[in-house]
């Protein structure tokens, strides 16, 4: 069976209806991020190349949206970090010129230092990029970064992306409990914000299980105080509240259950096992942990999921 590395559409708290493209194996990335949802990073890198390259990927977005998917976005982004993929300029321009979805990208903004990076994703209708830190203690502390990347380059490639770039720009902030969610932290943050200028300002938490557990999530009371420093740009990011189709959701919730009947399974496991992308699998793991129907235990750096016993 060929590899799909074009997933859903699943529904994103940002961008509504997102059919995602990966462009990069698992966990290639230039951060290992404290609260990644899809665990530690297997090969932390800054090397561009044609990971997946570009004819591939656009060539099974036509597949997909000859079946009739329909989707509110196209997302440029998937299991690792989409910059180092060195073809994304000419998928991005592919797209554009042949579908009418907008495209976004999701991006960690690690490379947009780069001069060639930062012209390589301006024909996308929308840039999405993150800011976790105020500083570069914080920055080693959650992001985890290549050790060619410090803090001062990041911030002013985002700096300079904003002075180039003539779309939109929403970024978010990733807060973590009594690591960068406090009073002083949101004034900090907000200096570079004004700085980068962007149209929007997400806020987010870790509402999955995170690579590390002492990544912990901020209470709805502390992300709206923080909201409230960050000014009239900012916005807590709500759950998605529509579903995928009924019938398709209810038979991998039913398929995934099973599985886990019969062992514990990681994320990776799972999405083995169903042939369906890690980033849909989780749309259906969230409601299941919150319906007390399976648990998580870690081993190691693995989180297992489980059924919970009665």
């Amino acid at each position: 069976m060929t590899k799909s590395f074009v997933y859903g559409p699943v529904p994103s708290r940002r961008l509504g209806l997102s059919l995602g493209i990966d462009l990069v194996p698992y966990k290639v990335c230039s951060y290992d991020c404290i609260y990644c949802q899809l665990g530690r990073t297997k090969q932390k890198t800054i090397e561009r190349k044609p990971y997946i390259p570009a004819h591939t990927l656009i060539g099974q977005l036509y597949e997909k949206l000859n079946h009739g998917i329909t989707a509110d976005y196209v997302t440029v982004a998937g299991s690792g970090e989409p910059t180092l993929n060195s073809e994304i300029g000419s998928l991005i321009r592919d797209i554009k010129k042949h579908i009418a979805i907008p495209v976004a990208v999701l991006t960690n903004g690690s490379l947009l230092g780069d001069s060639e990076v930062r012209k390589s994703i301006m024909d996308a209708d929308v840039i999405l990029p993150s800011l976790d830190a105020h500083g570069e203690k914080g920055f080693q502390i959650i992001n985890r970064p290549h050790p060619e990347i410090n803090f001062e380059g990041m911030v002013e490639g985002l700096i300079a992306f904003r002075k180039e770039y003539s779309g939109r720009i929403w970024l978010e902030v990733f807060l973590l409990e009594g690591i960068n969610a406090s009073k002083r932290d949101a004034l900090c943050f907000r200096e570079w914000i004004e700085k980068i200028n962007p149209e929007k300002v997400h806020l987010n938490t870790a509402v999955r299980p995170p690579a590390e557990t002492y990544a912990q999530q901020v209470s709805p009371e502390k992300m709206a105080a923080f909201c409230s420093i960050i000014g009239k740009k900012a916005e807590v990011v709500a759950p998605f509240k529509c579903l995928q189709r009924p019938e398709k959701g209810q038979a991998i919730r039913e398929d995934l259950l099973n599985l886990l009947a019969r062992r514990p399974c990681t994320l990776d496991d799972i999405s083995s096992g169903l042939n369906v992308h890690k980033n849909e699998i989780l749309k259906y793991i969230d409601p299941l942990l919150k319906e007390g129907k399976i648990g998580l235990v870690k081993r190691d750096s693995a989180i297992y999921y489980q059924p919970k016993q009665p």
